[in-house]
Formats: structure tokens, sequence, C-alpha cells
């Protein structure tokens, strides 16, 4: 088997926690009394990192084994020890038949690597999944090996509020947009109000701050080309790197002057999504950034804050909000070398039907791939109004990889840079750094010269792929760029 490169867990995945404390971070649930571990077994492994779908995936497996399928066993791990496990797991060949991706690593890298393999869908996902799967995404020389499970409709940049605290400050909760203009009037109101603090955020979590940026941006007008994450977005117009551009400049410009006019809780500095959120629930502020889960963790640890939960579209210039994401990549693989490839795609196919979508969608987390489920889930009104925002305002964008498979590999090839995008709009609005646009500048430079580097070097190993490939010329946002397209 071949072996994914040091080079790329390192760029891609937190490899500093130890063996035994990843081993800790663990926790385990299977349909099965029996011993799942170990090469005779007949059990499915499965390890994942989405400890928020143990009901919906419990399910399935059930489902799947009462039908006479294989028991799954499956170990969930905290997303930060993820990559190390199964890191370690491939150097000592005990890799498991189904595992969540690399986070961030192409999944044309996986297959290259021999890491994957491919699957066999039955009848009906294949009809289900038909206009959702990419060739480089999810198909690789004709085969399935892996199905999207959630929608490309999304982003990390929604404007949860309090409810009671907007409307003690003369503002409607549901109004669904917020301009930019509209935001800070919205702040002013809540300090009028008694909120001494209206908003909060995450600047200790820098990932998260390079998506909330990333998706100011497009809300401003900026039309991107979804190579995989908040590093590898381009300009469709020539396929350059442009994160000095204005929309990204003007998006950093307008959180600044949130705090230079106070509106944002101090501590936010120190906080991480999770810190940041409990002291939101805990009325320390009235808005928080963050996805569509937000509403799904607040059912779960803050109830009492359920019926006061409202939502609104990331704020933009015009109070629009169009934003896109690349299609959505599969979140489940099957190990290359697995024994049970037929009892894979058995699971896989069920993770296609509208039961599961169902599930998903009344776990309130990432919204399903049809949106329609949530309609039928009995979830709470926040939750619905943001899948309807999404459905609204959210468009899917074209991929690089989708167009030539051999891009996932030039960007598994590029080494990391840092500071990254998340780190410098820490360090901008931290006050730890002067001017961004010349640190965005020198980001996007720094990009560009590791994808050269990386194209060279595989054009010489006989590798088709150029700079071509990043350039969609006929790309809008507000289109919605599917297969057809390619």
């Amino acid at each position: 088997m071949a072996t994914i490169t040091r080079r790329r867990l390192l760029a891609l995945t937190a490899l500093t926690t130890a063996t035994s404390a990843t081993a800790a971070a663990c926790s385990r649930s299977s349909t099965s009394g029996k011993d799942g571990t170990g090469a005779g077994s007949s059990n499915v492994l499965w390890w994942d990192h989405f400890d928020p779908l143990e009901k919906a995936l419990t399910g399935l497996f059930d489902d799947f084994a009462a039908d006479g399928g294989a028991e799954v066993e499956r170990t969930v791990y905290n997303p930060n020890d993820m990559g190390q496990a199964l890191q370690l797991a491939q150097t000592s060949d005990q890799l498991p038949d189904v595992f969540t991706g690399l986070f961030s690593v192409p999944s044309a890298a996986l297959v290259a690597d021999g890491t994957v393999g491919p699957v066999t869908l039955d009848n009906e996902a294949q009809q289900a999944v038909a206009e959702l799967l990419f060739e480089g995404i999810h198909v690789f020389d004709g085969q399935v090996h892996s199905v999207p499970i959630f929608s490309h409709q999304q982003h990390s940049s929604l404007t949860w509020m309090n409810r009671e605290m907007v409307e003690a400050a003369n503002h409607d909760p549901d109004a669904g947009a917020l301009s930019w203009d509209g935001f800070r009037s919205l702040c002013a109101d809540l300090v009028s109000a008694g909120t001494a603090s209206p908003w909060i955020t995450n600047l200790a979590f820098p990932d998260r701050m390079g998506e909330h940026l990333t998706d100011l941006a497009q809300a401003a007008g900026q039309a991107l080309v979804h190579g995989g994450g908040s590093a590898n977005v381009t300009d469709p117009a020539n396929g350059e790197y442009i994160y000095h551009a204005d929309a990204f400049v003007d998006s950093l410009e307008f959180l600044k002057s949130l705090i230079s006019d106070g509106y944002m809780l101090p501590a936010s500095t120190s906080l991480d999504a999770r810190e940041a959120r409990v002291r939101w629930a805990s009325r320390d502020a009235a808005i928080f950034f963050d996805g569509p889960w937000n509403a799904g963790v607040v059912a779960n640890e803050f109830e009492d804050l359920l019926p006061n939960l409202a939502v609104a579209n990331v704020p933009s210039p015009d109070g629009k909000g169009v934003t896109a994401r690349g299609p959505a990549e599969g979140q489940f693989w099957c190990h290359a070398d697995s024994a049970r490839t037929d009892a894979v795609g058995g699971l896989f196919s069920l993770l296609t039907r509208p039961d599961f979508s169902a599930a998903l969608a009344a776990n309130m987390d990432q919204p399903p791939t049809d949106l329609d489920a949530v309609s039928s889930a009995g979830v709470a009104d926040a939750y619905a109004a943001a899948i309807d925002i999404f459905r609204e305002n959210c468009f899917l964008a074209p991929s690089p990889v989708a167009r030539n498979a051999a891009v996932g590999t030039v960007i598994a090839h590029m080494d990391d840079v840092r500071p990254n995008l998340g780190e410098i709009a820490q360090g901008y609005l931290g006050g730890d750094l002067d001017d961004a646009r010349s640190a965005l500048k020198t980001y996007s430079d720094a990009l560009t010269a590791e994808r050269e580097k990386a194209i060279d070097a595989l054009a010489a190993e006989g590798t088709e792929v150029s700079l071509d490939d990043w350039v969609f010329e006929d790309y809008r946002l507000g289109d919605d760029y599917d297969a057809t397209k390619y």
C-alpha cells in the first residue's frame, strides 16, 4: 500500500498529539456484541470524527445488520486527533475498512496514493446521486469511491442572534439579511439597549477566521473557484490567488471597524468557536458568526436558548449575501485493501437514502444533500430558517479538481504557507499586524510560487496539468456550475 507523505499530513492535519492521548480521545460505539477488531473479524471497522452523527449512523448500521448485512464497529475520534490516528494506523497497516478523509487532503491524492478504493453502489443509490457525483472528487476512472452526505449549500458565517436581546434593541431578528451598515446599526442599538459588547467571535481559531473571511469576501461580490478549503480559492477569470483583492481587504476592514467601535467582546481574542459559543449563549454578547450546526449545539447544550435563537445570512455590503462552494466532497472512504468492500458498498448506498437525509436534518448539523428533508425532520425554527437562507443564497462554484483530478495532486504537493489566511485575519484584527493588504498579497504570491513549483514538478513526471485548469471565465457568482459545464 502506498503511503501518504509526511509533508502532506504535516501541512493538512494536526500531528502533535501523542499516541496515548489519541487513544484516550476517542470513544467506541458498536452495533455488535462481538469483538470487531483484528484481521479475522467479519465486522466492518468504521472510524470517523462526526460525534453529532451518532444517532443517524447507528440507525443506518442497525438497519444494515437487520437486513442481513455485516455489523459495524464504529470508533469516533476528536477531529484534532483523527489525522494522527490514521497516520499511525497506516504505518502499521491497520487502517479500518471505512474512515473519514484527512480533512483538506484532496480526494484525488488519496486515490493516487492507493489509500482508498472504489465501492459498488446499488441501483437506487446510483440514481439518487447521479447529479451529485463529480469525476475527480467522488468518481475516479469511472468508479465511485465516495458519496456526499452534506449539501454544498452552506457556509460557516451565519449571523446567529439572541432574539430577546435584538428585539430589546428594536430590531427584527427575523429580517434574514443584514448589510454591513445594518449590522453596525444593530450593534449600536444593542449598546444603547444595554448590551456592552454586541458581537463575539473566535479570533483564537484561525482556520474558522479564514472561513469567515472567505464567506464575507464572496458576500461582498468576489467570485471564487473552490479547490478545497479556504487556502485554495482563486479568481475564475485568470486562476490567480487573490486574497489581496478589494473584497477580502474590505471584509477585514468591516470586521476591524466593529472592533474599533467597541462592538466586539474583548475576550474574543483568546476564544475558539466552542468557547465563544458558550459566552454568547450566556448572553455576554448578542451576535455570533457560526455555521448551521450552531442550532444543533444549542439544542444539545443550551436548550433554554433555543426558543430565543434567531439567524440571518452573512452580512454583506448590499445585504444580499450571495456565496458559493465547490461540489460537496464525500465524507467517508473505503480502504483500498479492505476485505469488506461489498459491505461497504451497501453501507454507502444507505447513505444516499431519504431516511438518512432526514436523520441528518434532525441533527441540525451540516445540511443533508437533500435540503427538502429538513421540512419533515421536526427541526427548530431557527435551523429551518438557516436552511432557507442557504437554499436562496448559496450556489455551486466551479472546482479545478472536478475539471482535472491532477489539480488535487498539485494541491497535495504544495507546502503549507504561513501565516495563512486565518492567521493574517487573526493578526490584523488582534492588533499585531498593521498592513492587511500587504500581508494578503504576500500570502497570494507565496501560494502562487508553491503552485508553480508543484505544477512544474508534476509536469516533469508527465502529468498533464496547468494554470488553465483553474480558469473558469464563464462563471458568475450566483450561478450553479454543475457537472454539465465541465
